[in-house]
């Protein structure tokens, strides 16, 4: 089986195809033979050569966060699942020609997407419903601030806050170049943080109540204006660090509003913690059901798609997410 690492060439890292010895399964696990994996902003921080071992010492990694297949083997405990089924899951070294997973980590692939959908959707689909859904706890007519919401988890985020009923979606970026793509995916404030106070506006457009839920995927100096934009007892979660890892933060507007404020993040998640997510999403999403009897999912959570390459281009895939331009998930073919 090959499968693509990130090894080291002199002294800058690169991606090179070695052979992986297929692994024994385990009673609750699958074989899958994966058909399209997605590239993920976490694969930049290996090409850098920053992700290292407990040692400190960089190490060659298999690259991908998530795959897309199908069964070809499952364990003796596994009974969800047959040879066959198609399924996406979130999984260390994703792009491979064949990855070993607990059956407790798979979604099935709904019948109206293919298998490059799955790839596409799964990893944001999981970091989104969990930060939303079970972190944020939002309810029908909720109002939701998505921050970075052109980004491929950004979106997702939008397509479920709408499909759960949000009341009001806003979502930020630095440009107008995805306002219409956010406005057709449910966003219905774009905010530009380049030319507009978020906080300002974000009042101004909920009659000075301010925002119920704001996910960020910025962090650094957006946590002042999430701080003023939310609402009393509103819940900011921290998603991601693309604006850096440090921010401002008022104890005193915190205690004043009761806000919750929560971090979230796969890495420190241990394998049942990230099945829990899994069972999350399929419980509230009867498509994502290994057991549903229709497995049609709604048009509205069809992840948008920006480019698919080959496996082989992988590191144009990469280049091409680095260069910030693709609105909308990359996707690799395996094959």
């Amino acid at each position: 089986m090959k499968a693509m690492v990130i090894g080291r060439r002199s002294s800058r890292p690169g991606l090179a195809l070695v052979d992986v010895a297929p692994a024994e399964l385990g009673d609750k696990q699958v074989r899958v033979a994966v058909r399209a994996a997605s590239v993920n902003r976490a694969d930049l921080a290996q090409l850098a050569g920053t992700h290292t071992s407990i040692g400190g010492v960089p190490q060659a990694q298999v690259v991908g966060l998530d795959a897309a297949g199908e069964i070809v083997e499952v364990g003796p405990g596994v009974t969800d699942y047959a040879r066959g089924d198609r399924v996406m899951a979130m999984v260390a070294g994703g792009l491979a020609q064949e990855i070993v997973v607990d059956a407790s980590m798979l979604i099935p692939i709904p019948t109206n997407w293919s298998y490059i959908e799955g790839a596409a959707a799964v990893l944001g689909f999981m970091t989104a419903h969990n930060a939303l859904v079970t972190t944020a706890r939002m309810t029908d007519g909720e109002s939701v601030a998505i921050h970075a919401a052109t980004s491929g988890v950004g979106m997702q985020a939008v397509q479920l806050a709408r499909y759960f009923g949000a009341g009001l979606i806003v979502g930020t970026t630095r440009s107008d170049r995805g306002s219409a793509l956010l406005g057709a995916l449910g966003v219905h404030e774009v905010i530009n943080t380049s030319s507009t106070d978020f906080a300002a506006r974000a009042l101004e457009i909920t009659e000075g109540s301010g925002i119920d839920i704001v996910l960020d995927h910025v962090g650094g100096s957006y946590l002042s204006m999430n701080i003023q934009a939310v609402a009393v007892k509103g819940r900011i979660v921290g998603v991601g660090r693309l604006g850096g890892a440090e921010g401002l933060l008022d104890m005193e507007a915190l205690a004043f509003k009761r806000l919750e404020l929560v971090g979230v993040t796969f890495r420190t998640r241990t394998t049942e913690e990230r099945a829990e997510i899994v069972h999350a999403l399929r419980r509230d999403i009867a498509a994502f059901r290994p057991d549903a009897a229709h497995r049609d999912i709604h048009e509205s959570l069809r992840p948008v798609i920006a480019r698919v390459l080959p496996w082989n281009e992988a590191e144009q895939a990469y280049r091409l997410m680095s260069g910030n331009e693709m609105l909308g998930k990359i996707v690799l073919e395996v094959g």
